[in-house]
Formats: C-alpha cells, sequence, structure tokens
C-alpha cells in the first residue's frame, strides 16, 4: 500500500489533554498522531453529519414546513401514552 501524505498541524491543549491523549495512545499502542487522526476523523464525520441536519431543519422551517410546537407536544405526549399502554399489555 502506498504511503499517503500528510500534512502537520499544531494544537495548543490543556496539560491534563496531553497527559491523557498520551495514556490513550500507550494503552492502543497506537502513536499520538494516529489517535488524533483517528479522533479527528470519526469526530468531524458526526459533526458535519450534524450540521447538515441542522440546516436541514433551519431550510424546512423557513419554507413553513416546521410543526408549531404546540402540535410536537401532542405528537409526543401520544406516542408517550400509547408505549406506556403497550407495555402494561405485555406486562
Amino acid at each position: 500500500m502506498a504511503a499517503t501524505k500528510s500534512v502537520t498541524i499544531t494544537a495548543r491543549v490543556k496539560p491534563a489533554l496531553a497527559k491523557k491523549l498520551e495514556a490513550y495512545a500507550k494503552a492502543a499502542k497506537r502513536t499520538r498522531s494516529w489517535v488524533l487522526e483517528d479522533i479527528l476523523d470519526r469526530h468531524l464525520d458526526s459533526e458535519i453529519a450534524f450540521l447538515r441536519f441542522v440546516q436541514e431543519g433551519i431550510d424546512a422551517a423557513d419554507s413553513g414546513e416546521s410543526v408549531p410546537h404546540e402540535e410536537a407536544v401532542r405528537q409526543i405526549r401520544t406516542y408517550i401514552a400509547r408505549r406506556k399502554r403497550e407495555r402494561r399489555k405485555a406486562a
């Protein structure tokens, strides 16, 4: 497998966080660089997806596709009541 080019990123972190990183990397038998890349890759994917969903919600609200708060609460309460009835029947 060909080596992938990488870039160097410098970041300032609190000493306690650096210590945690070092301890985790040692326990995982990985380099700090590998651990940071793995964590950043997974975390950023989640954050990017979250921001995409937030923007979808904003766009839906802007186009009038949202549900009024009172209606949302009513739907949630109806769902909770139905689930409680189902649990009682199953018990």
